[in-house]
This record gives structure tokens, sequence and C-alpha cells, in this order.
């Protein structure tokens, strides 16, 4: 899978296409109705806005349509797009080295949405979203099926430190969810 940067992400798992690779908007058009939601969802919990998410998206959804596109992986490249579609949302102009957002409340919920989350799931995306960036940035790649490997070439950060993210925000986790007593403390986010 290609993003826009030129990089290539493998995904443990990759979607199955027909024969020859489909391009562009053919495949936009194929995945739309079967990714969009995820895509959105995989946003929400990285720390995106509702309309931050579906904005993110639909760019997504739009750069895919380029001529000359080829994707081999849509899934990883999808989110890697979005997420740094979203990215480059939270940048202002005056700090161009930003990283990613620190959100610590959920503010993206839709009516419907809203309607469909149990009291235990908004439980636990309020804990996700009080997470350091990192370790929540992680743990979204995580939840979306990613290895670790393919979390840091998306996030820019090595493998050791996409796991040490991981393993601090479950601790943190654990914690809040009362399934261990904090002791030490998970600690901070890695670089």
């Amino acid at each position: 899978m290609e993003d826009s940067a030129g990089a290539e992400l493998r995904v443990s798992a990759p979607v199955e296409l027909p024969a020859p690779v489909v391009r562009g908007r053919e495949l936009a058009e194929r995945l739309h109705q079967a990714e969009y939601p995820g895509l959105v969802r995989f946003l929400l919990l990285s720390g995106a806005s509702w309309t931050e998410a579906q904005d993110a998206a639909q760019d997504a959804f739009t750069q895919m349509c380029r001529p000359g596109a080829r994707i081999t992986h849509p899934k990883a490249w999808l989110r890697t797009v979005a997420w740094r579609s979203w990215l480059r949302q939270q940048v202002r102009p005056e700090d161009p080295c930003a990283d990613v957002p620190d959100v610590r409340s959920a503010h993206w919920q839709s009516p419907a949405h809203a309607a469909e989350l149990g009291v235990e799931e908004r439980r636990v995306v309020e804990m996700l979203l009080r997470l350091p960036a990192k370790q929540r940035a992680a743990m979204a790649w995580n939840l979306d099926g990613f290895t670790a490997q393919e979390s840091a070439q998306a996030m820019g950060i090595t493998p050791e430190a996409v796991r040490q993210n991981l393993s601090r925000a479950r601790a943190s986790l654990k914690v809040w969810l009362g399934l261990e007593d904090p002791g030490d403390g998970p600690g901070g986010e890695v670089e």
C-alpha cells in the first residue's frame, strides 16, 4: 500500500482484491460503504471530533480517486491517509511541527452514535481519550487490527515505541478499570 509520501505499509491480513488491482474511483466506490464507518470510528478513537473524523475520512476517499493511485492494502492505506489528514487539520500555521493532538474528553457524539453507545462503551471511550496522545494513537491503530510495525510506520515512530505506548496504555486502562492497583503508575508516552 502506498500513501501520499510513497511509504509502503503491509497489513498482516490484507483485504482480498480481485486478480487485477482495482484503481482509483472504482476502488473508492466499492469500499466506501464497507470501510467508511470503521474509518470514522478509528479517527474518533484517535481523538478526532465527529466533524474532523468525517472530513478526514472523506479526504482519504477523495485521495483514493486520484488518477494513477495503486493501492494493494486499502484498509491500511485509508487509515494512514485519513489519520495524517486529521493531524494536518490540527496543525496551526504558527506551529508547523505540531504532534498528535492532546484530547481529554469525547466531543464527537452524533445523536445516532450517542444512542448506539451503551454506558460501558462510553466509559471505555472516555478512558481511551484520557490517555496521552501517542498512547491513544497506538491503541487506536491496535484496536483496528494493525501490528506494531504497521502502526509505527504510519505514526512515524519505532515499533518499540509503539509497543511501549501500548503497554503503558493498557496499564493505565487496567488501573482506571480497577483491575490493578496503581503501584508505580503506568508512566508517560514514548516518542
